[in-house]
């Protein structure tokens, strides 16, 4: 028996028969697939009507049926029995509907298919659907584990408006906006970027060179605040190998850009603090007596570390009151140009602050080299080591006699 007639719903086209019918049923055109549907060839179905195919006690209702699909703009789906199906006759499902103007010029339009591979279809249906519901839910799992914002860009037809197709619901909490703002204009990422950090942000020259990007960049949120993020994407291509849209992940590395920050500056401050050490070092300045200090000088002596020496020896003397200073310049290698003048400001400075210098160190070279450069030593006192210019200094600086027995000073 037939099944009630009822609304059809669409069915799959494959290994699906299609034919044109008369009113009465008889088939006008049938398709190559019908030799496997109703069981004999196109070419030998024309003529015949539809009923007689159908098994006895389903002729009524497949009547019935192609009746209701010749007066209704819907189509009708009915199940029918073939005949010669033995004690399990085939089943076969079939969709009709009228087409064509007056009633006389209407024509009836199949599509049948195995009734069982109807079933099969539907439940393979029924499976794939569970499935993709499950892996539906599956990603909706994972985006939301993921610890930043996952998005795509599809373009539409013109990349240069970069609208968000898809964005999760963490851009609430990251950016302050919520995904429907997300998606409601286009270019949503320049609106949020830091002027600043524009030009930087966009990757798309990356991405169509490499197919993926990672930037950096600074977004203004919703409620006024600065935070740094980083963006890794990837190039979307459709089937022709054309660029087609982005996808990525965007995550809230502010934690991180600030603990780099605080390195960066500690480690200006350490370079800074080595480089104070390193000057001192380069230009010691040793209290000998409350009256005398030395600076014994090693190394080398360029222009920055003369500018050091002349104002290292001027502090000192200024802030000890000594009146004799030593400079010692037995460990400097080469005496230059450079040198020589140093040593010459360094006298001038001492000597208008009220004290005397006394150079020590100077080696037959040296001596030689100065006098080859014509440096003029007059008011420096001068002595082969540093042990004859300490007792030098140290004699000078004591009071004389008459001057220790008086205490008046008359």
């Amino acid at each position: 028996m037939s099944s009630p007639v009822r609304p059809a719903a669409t069915l799959s086209l494959d290994r699906c028969a299609r034919s044109l019918h008369l009113a009465d049923g008889t088939f006008v055109a049938a398709s190559p697939a019908a030799a496997e549907v109703y069981g004999a060839a196109p070419e030998a179905l024309v003529g015949r009507r539809l009923q007689d195919l159908v098994a006895p006690e389903d002729i009524a209702d497949a009547e019935s049926a192609l009746a209701e699909a010749m007066r209704s703009s819907d189509a009708i789906s009915f199940v029918v029995r073939l005949r010669g199906g033995g004690d399990a006759p085939r089943r076969i499902e079939i969709v009709a509907h009228a087409e064509g103007g007056a009633a006389d010029e209407r024509r009836l339009c199949c599509t049948a298919r195995d009734a069982a591979t109807g079933a099969r279809a539907v439940a393979e249906h029924a499976q794939l659907s569970s499935r993709a519901e499950e892996m539906g839910r599956r990603l909706e799992r994972l985006i939301a584990s993921v610890p930043g914002i996952v998005w795509e860009i599809w373009f539409a037809d013109d990349p240069s408006r970069q609208r968000v197709s898809f964005v999760s619901e963490r851009a609430v909490g990251l950016s302050g906006y919520t995904p429907e703002e997300w998606l409601s204009e286009p270019d949503f990422w320049a609106k949020i970027t830091h002027p600043d950090d524009r030009p930087a942000a966009d990757a798309s020259g990356a991405l169509v060179a490499a197919g993926s990007a990672n930037v950096q960049s600074r977004w203004l949120t919703k409620d006024g605040r600065v935070i740094w993020v980083e963006t890794q994407m990837r190039a979307l291509y459709d089937d022709d190998g054309v660029l087609a849209g982005y996808c990525g992940v965007t995550m809230d590395v502010s934690a991180r850009k600030r603990a780099e920050q605080e390195q960066a500056r500690l480690q200006e401050e350490i370079i800074a603090s080595q480089a104070r050490l390193l000057a001192e070092l380069s230009t010691p300045l040793i209290p000998l007596s409350d009256g005398v200090i030395v600076m014994p000088l090693v190394g080398s002596i360029d222009r920055a570390r003369a500018e050091r020496v002349v104002e290292t020896l001027l502090r000192g003397i200024g802030a000890s009151g000594a009146r004799t200073a030593i400079l010692d310049i037995t460990g400097v290698p080469t005496v230059d140009t450079q040198v020589a003048d140093a040593l010459l400001k360094a006298a001038r400075g001492v000597q208008l602050l009220g004290a005397e210098v006394v150079l020590t160190g100077i080696r037959p070279e040296v001596a030689r080299t100065l006098v080859a450069l014509g440096v003029e030593l007059t008011g420096i006192v001068t002595r082969g080591t540093l042990q004859d210019g300490i007792r030098y200094a140290v004699s000078a600086s004591r009071p004389s006699p008459a001057r220790r027995s008086d205490p008046t000073g008359a």
